[in-house]
């Protein structure tokens, strides 16, 4: 026995959450989830200025600019001006 008082319940109501949610709605909100994910795929596919600028300082200081097919390093080379 101890004088602290009992501990109140938590007044906490719990609601489902947006995925949840999402589930439950059926094929309309699959059809955008769809949708979402094919235009955010198709704005990942594409390079920012920022990336554009980390690259070009790469091929400028002959550092790695990618892979080759056999996952080698591979350095920025010229090309020779014809």
């Amino acid at each position: 026995m101890s004088n602290e008082p009992e501990p109140e319940e938590p007044k906490v109501r719990l609601t489902p959450s947006r995925a949840s949610l999402r589930v439950s709605f059926g094929t309309e909100s699959g059809k955008e989830t769809v949708r979402w994910l094919d235009n955010f795929t198709a704005q990942m596919a594409l390079s920012g200025e920022h990336e554009e600028a980390f690259f070009a300082r790469r091929r400028e200081l002959k550092l790695g600019v990618g892979l080759d097919e056999n996952g080698n390093l591979v350095q920025a080379v010229e090309t020779p001006k014809k």
